[in-house]
């Protein structure tokens, strides 16, 4: 009976254990491999969304957002998992919680990876900066916390397993000293020989069993007694412990094996998104300071051929000043020539317009004197046609006085004589018309030649308001080239000033040219360094 019961209390010990032990491979186990795909899958997802920012190649592009889009799926598939693992309330929360943070981390994922499809990839990078990478650290924190609660739990549970283990092989000395001291009291050698020695030999077994050895023989399950049958059920519990122990080791080998090719696989993809990043700028840095070392060689030439131009113009500058104030002094010279020559041309204009006032007085006149001549012919015209009628009439006297004979002698010599005054009028009339008709003839021309000089005084005098005021304008524009040689003396003084501030000028930028090539030379070797540096980095993080 003592051996039944023995038997029975083992195999409940036993039991408990499997339990533990199945609860330890089946759940936690599962819980964790849940974590590793979860955390794989996050770490894709976010090392795809950072080379899709960094790649400008489409099919590249695509590619990366279909194991983007499979990491994702990997992740969501381990938070189900672990959410169905929950056996507690707060397990449920906190698991439910993390799913919702996922996904509103994989939504800022998609908006990302749309504004890249729209080439706004400023805006694709600022808001991975901002949104995604707190996002991220979140659930690495939260999924590392997880990691350490399971790690503790299964740590626990080992412990618990380990103390049950003891706690029943102390129980089964108990009753098997119980047993064995009742025993000895009906028979005590054959309780030695049959039983004692091979229960001892049982919980010897059962104790290398909590401690972890599960390779111990077990004899008595050769035995065809009780004992035979405890060391059979020993036997059974040892190899049920040997294939949890195999299913564990199992589990946390291909967890580790899953971990390490993550691990290789996510610092792959890292060193190859860093060679992109990093190389690509580690070449434009170098490709820029060569570009400046170059730069800086021309500006030191430049800068010494700057300050050597400033000298000679401002030699050329002291000349040009000197001739200035030459220009200066004869324009003014000038300006005091114009001026006399104004008051000249006014002078003669003066008298060009009073003299052309006497020729229009003069034309006046001897068209007053036409006037006059006209009328004298005119009254001659008159005095000739009196004489006429006179001559008539004398001769019709005589003609007469022959007709009255003796009577009309006297009347004839009368009339004979008014016939000789009449025919002496008629002659000096017609002497009076010829010299008044060359009077006329004279007074037309000189008339015509007052005319023309008249016309001639007034285009001298048209010709001297032209001079008049061209003089002005030229003693304006004198003033104006006086002005203008004053300001360019001034301008050439300032000229030499500022030369001389560009010749040192250029000296400093010679120096700073200078210095600016010693920094380009060190930054390029510092380049080359740095680029040697990182292959050696990369080459370490491919090989880890």
């Amino acid at each position: 009976m003592i051996s039944a019961g023995l038997i029975v209390y083992a195999r409940d010990v036993m039991r408990g254990l499997s339990e533990q032990t199945a609860r330890i491979v089946d759940v936690q186990a599962v819980r964790l491999d849940a974590l590793l795909h979860m955390r794989g899958g996050i770490t894709e997802a976010a090392v795809m969304d950072r080379n899709m920012l960094l790649e400008s190649d489409p099919q590249n592009k695509a590619r990366f957002r279909t194991r983007q889009q499979a990491g994702m799926t990997e992740a969501r598939e381990g938070a189900e998992r672990l959410l169905a693992l929950a056996d507690t309330p707060e397990r449920r929360t906190a698991n439910e919680a993390v799913r919702r943070d996922i996904e509103s981390f994989f939504a800022t994922l998609d908006r990302v990876y749309d504004l890249g499809l729209r080439q706004q990839g400023d805006e694709a990078f600022r808001i991975a900066r901002d949104v995604g990478i707190p996002a991220r650290l979140k659930l690495n924190e939260w999924m590392q916390n997880r990691s350490t609660l399971l790690a503790s739990e299964l740590a626990a549970a080992k412990v618990k397993a380990t103390e049950d283990a003891d706690r029943g092989t102390a129980m089964l000395i108990s009753f098997a000293v119980v047993g064995l001291l009742g025993a000895m009291a009906l028979a005590g050698s054959i309780v030695v020989l049959s039983i004692t020695r091979p229960l001892g030999s049982l919980v010897g077994v059962l104790q290398r069993m909590a401690r972890g050895e599960i390779e111990a023989e077990i004899k008595e399950a050769a035995r065809g007694d009780e004992i035979g049958a405890v060391g059979r059920a020993v036997e059974g519990i040892k190899a049920m412990v040997a294939r949890k122990a195999a299913e564990e080791a199992e589990v946390r080998r291909r967890a580790d094996e899953a971990a390490a090719a993550e691990r290789k696989r996510t610092m792959v993809e890292l060193a190859d998104g860093f060679e992109a990043a990093v190389g690509g700028i580690v070449g434009m840095v170098s490709a820029s300071a060569t570009e400046l070392q170059a730069t800086a060689q021309q500006m030191t030439a430049t800068a010494t051929e700057t300050a050597s131009q400033s000298t000679t113009v401002a030699a050329a500058a002291e000349e040009a000043a000197s001739n200035v104030g030459t220009v200066a002094a004869a324009a003014e010279e000038l300006g005091v020539s114009v001026q006399e020559i104004g008051r000249q041309v006014q002078g003669s204009s003066g008298l060009a317009q009073a003299a052309v006032g006497e020729a229009d007085q003069t034309t006046h006149l001897v068209q007053a004197l036409r006037t006059t001549s006209a009328r004298i012919g005119d009254m001659v015209g008159l005095i000739s046609n009196i004489a006429s009628q006179t001559n008539l009439l004398a001769l019709n006297a005589t003609i007469e006085a022959a007709r009255a004979g003796e009577a009309g002698r006297g009347f004839a010599v009368v009339a004979t004589e008014v016939k000789e005054l009449a025919s002496q009028t008629a002659r000096a009339t017609e002497e009076i018309s010829g010299q008044i008709g060359e009077i006329q003839g004279v007074t037309d021309q000189a008339v015509a030649a007052i005319g023309v000089i008249t016309s001639r005084i007034r285009e001298i005098n048209n010709v001297a308001a032209g001079i008049a005021a061209a003089v002005e304008q030229q003693g304006a524009a004198t003033q104006e080239i006086v002005r203008n040689v004053a300001q360019a003396s001034s301008g050439t003084a300032e000229v030499t000033r500022n030369i001389s501030g560009v010749a040192q000028a250029s000296e400093e930028t010679g120096i700073a040219a200078s210095q600016v090539l010693t920094s380009s030379a060190e930054l390029s070797r510092q380049s080359e360094h740095l680029s040697a540096e990182v292959q050696r980095f990369l080459a370490t993080v491919r090989a880890a």
